[in-house]
């Protein structure tokens, strides 16, 4: 591991990727919640018609993954958006339980306006950052997301810890409740 100075001149681990990765995420969260109240909008909000803009008609589960937000939130986040014009939301055809959304054309000019905050952001962000790397920057953030997804998707949608075994009910599931309460666990 590699050491970097601190304020003082002393010698300390430089921190990992995924705690960096981890910062910055929360930094670009808390400056897009205070930019983005310019467009009325949320994260959650902005991040909902993004998705919906690459893939219309998804269900209230897909838009909740793809969202990073819970399914029970994607209701609420839907259900405002709708009232406020810029979602379109209709029965499935096969299945009525299932609602699919879609952008009406209010919410592409908002989103537009979003995407020029955004955009800002991003600039300001890779300032120090010579414009060929950033693009290398780009693909390896990219590539390390679908490695992500990948991984999700091939464990069944369930994220374990590669520490917990394969077999076996997850700690908190029913079938973990039911068999501390009978005392198998």
């Amino acid at each position: 591991m590699s050491r970097v100075a601190d304020g003082e001149g002393e010698q300390r681990p430089e921190p990992s990727l995924v705690y960096v990765i981890g910062r910055v995420s929360q930094g670009i969260r808390r400056e897009l919640r205070e930019r983005l109240s310019s467009c009325e909008l949320s994260v959650a909000d902005v991040t909902t018609l993004s998705v919906l803009r690459g893939r219309a008609c998804l269900s209230n589960a897909q838009h909740a993954r793809r969202a990073l937000i819970t399914p029970q939130s994607m209701i609420e986040v839907l259900a405002s958006l709708e009232r406020r014009g810029l979602v379109l939301r209709r029965a499935d055809p096969a299945n009525a339980r299932i609602m699919r959304a879609e952008l009406t054309a209010s919410g592409r000019r908002v989103l537009g306006r979003a995407d020029a905050v955004i955009a800002e952001l991003e600039d300001e962000l890779l300032a120090p950052i010579a414009p060929q790397r950033r693009e290398i920057v780009h693909r390896s953030l990219l590539s390390a997301m679908e490695e992500l997804s990948r991984s999700f998707r091939a464990a069944g949608g369930v994220r374990r810890s590669p520490s917990a075994p394969a077999d076996g009910p997850r700690r908190g599931s029913p079938d973990a409740r039911s068999r501390r309460a009978s005392g198998r666990a």
